[in-house]
């Protein structure tokens, strides 16, 4: 393939048993508006009949190209696969059980495009039911800053919905870790990627993203979880050297923030202080741009969420006067997030 020739975009689909969703996975990407992309299958030992589809689909279009591994090696593993034969200037990531919006490719180009300053563009999604009803609308972070912030505690782009810039991945040697091929792999990379360029989402809604049960995140939920305080912890002392908290504490926090700390144990008050050491370090850290008063408010929000969910409890008290001396607004904040919160919770 010759330079003129070479597809602006490549797109890659790792695949493992998926033979209900994979068509129709495939056929939204060669539906696309944008037409100047390479699709890069790579099954990953898969024990059902998508090899076969994926064999199928091949011929009837030049764009698709195929590749099987002997044995499951994880995603990966899977998506370095497909990034050392790419060809495109973009890299754009989609699932075997997901579906594209039409135009998801053309707005991700046009923004890249335009904006030659980032690195990794993720974009809106809706979630699907197995049998393919639309869902709800999960909230996103808009902004560099917003993202590096959320990035402090879990990944801050929905992974199918990404595209990136491959000069960047190239220029620093970036691909997936092996060792998160269970798990949160993708919040790994952005925590080595974001540091050397700059992150948006699109608001609009690019991929319908499909809950089942033998997807990625339910069949590793519990190994994903471990990754992701790992990686809170490590991307808090590496971007924020000058917050004084300890891996337990990060630890503790991130049960605090999605609600599993038994009540007796939630000492709230001490949660919400290692909390605010992280966000005056951000602050200071950032100090002069613009949107960080804006993401305060968000911020604050979710302090206050961590306190009253679950349930209000007595230990609370202390902890939501700690909250009130830093603003006492943060009633209007929490309201203010309420579906924020209440469609989080919809993935399960």
């Amino acid at each position: 393939m010759n330079k003129q020739t070479e597809p602006l975009v490549s797109v890659i689909m790792p695949v493992f048993n998926s033979q209900g969703f994979l068509e129709q996975a495939v056929h939204s990407i060669l539906a696309q508006t944008h037409k100047n992309f390479e699709l890069i299958i790579v099954d990953d030992g898969s024990k059902d009949a998508s090899w076969d589809i994926a064999t199928k689909l091949g011929k009837t279009d030049g764009r698709i190209h195929l590749i099987q591994l002997g044995k499951n090696q994880g995603i990966s593993t899977t998506c370095n696969t497909g990034l050392k034969i790419a060809k495109g200037k973009y890299i754009a990531r989609m699932d075997a059980d997901d579906v594209s919006l039409p135009d998801r490719l053309s707005r991700q180009v046009k923004f890249m495009e335009t904006h030659p300053d980032i690195g990794v563009l993720g974009g809106g999604m809706r979630y699907m039911a197995e049998s393919g009803e639309l869902l709800g609308i999960p909230p996103q972070f808009f902004g560099d800053l917003a993202i590096r912030w959320n990035l402090l505690f879990e990944t801050p782009f929905f992974h199918p919905t990404v595209i990136l810039r491959k000069s960047i991945l190239d220029a620093y040697g970036l691909q997936y870790d092996p060792s998160y091929s269970r798990g949160a792999e993708d919040y790994e990379l952005w925590s080595r990627l974001l540091p050397v360029t700059k992150g948006e989402n699109l608001q609009d809604t690019v991929l319908y993203y499909r809950l089942h049960p033998n997807s990625n995140t339910h069949r590793h939920v519990n190994l994903e979880y471990e990754n992701v305080i790992n990686i809170s912890a490590r991307a808090i002392k590496s971007c924020l050297p000058g917050a004084a908290v300890s891996l337990q504490e990060v630890v503790d926090l991130q049960k605090a923030l999605i609600g599993e700390l038994p009540l007796e144990k939630r000492q709230r008050a001490r949660r919400i202080q290692v909390y605010f050491k992280i966000w005056d370090e951000f602050r200071r850290t950032h100090a002069g741009n613009t949107d960080l008063p804006g993401l305060e408010t968000d911020a604050i929000a979710w302090a206050a969420r961590m306190i009253l969910y679950p349930p209000f409890q007595p230990d609370a008290l202390h902890a939501l006067l700690f909250l009130t001396k830093k603003d006492w607004r943060w009633p209007f904040y929490l309201l203010r997030n309420i579906p924020y919160y209440v469609a989080r919770r919809q993935i399960g």
